[in-house]
């Protein structure tokens, strides 16, 4: 099954994303803003790699402080690509699992889990198609590799069964969930 229960839990909902894009529409928003502030950042590390220079022997050389900001630029990119290598990598051997206890998702060997206590936001996005997606926390950043807990569902085949089905679980009403 690729999941292991713990003591007295049952499997209520199972399932695989239904498309295997590892952008989503809300996608956008965090990567706009992730990209301005990417930008502030790397202004002020020029601008330091710039005075670092004048005032310094360590960057002597322009090849040197070129170096410094370049693979500060890299690491950024890196870090906002992250989230979206992560899902390329896993989304397609994922299944989720919504138990009596916990929100699991298996992206391969390691489950992830959220207990229905622990969940505190339940915001969704419906697509035409009726697929959609399910923010579990209020974290703005997509799910990547680093994070141990399940903040998201994307691509479930039927939004509006697994938002009603997490609704009744964790006790809140569906009047709290907000439709992005």
């Amino acid at each position: 099954m690729g999941l292991d229960l713990l003591p007295d839990e049952h499997v209520l909902w199972k399932g695989k994303p239904a498309h295997h894009s590892v952008f989503l529409s809300l996608d956008v928003k965090w990567i706009r803003f992730s990209l301005r502030f990417d930008a502030v950042k790397i202004a002020l590390v020029a601008g330091s790699v710039l005075l670092m220079r004048g005032w310094s022997d360590f960057l002597d050389s322009w090849s040197t402080a070129l170096l410094v900001f370049g693979a500060f630029v890299v690491l950024e990119l890196l870090y906002l690509a992250e989230p979206f290598l992560w899902r390329y990598r896993t989304l397609r051997r994922t299944t989720y699992y919504v138990t009596d206890q916990r929100v699991v998702s298996v992206p391969g060997r390691r489950a992830r889990s959220v207990k229905l206590a622990d969940i505190d936001d339940l915001t969704f996005a419906e697509e035409p198609d009726g697929t959609g997606y399910i923010r579990l926390d209020r974290r703005v950043m997509p799910d990547g590799y680093g994070t141990r807990t399940v903040a998201e569902l994307i691509h479930l085949p039927d939004v509006r069964q697994v938002v009603t089905l997490l609704s009744t679980l964790t006790g809140l009403p569906e009047s709290t969930l907000i439709q992005r």
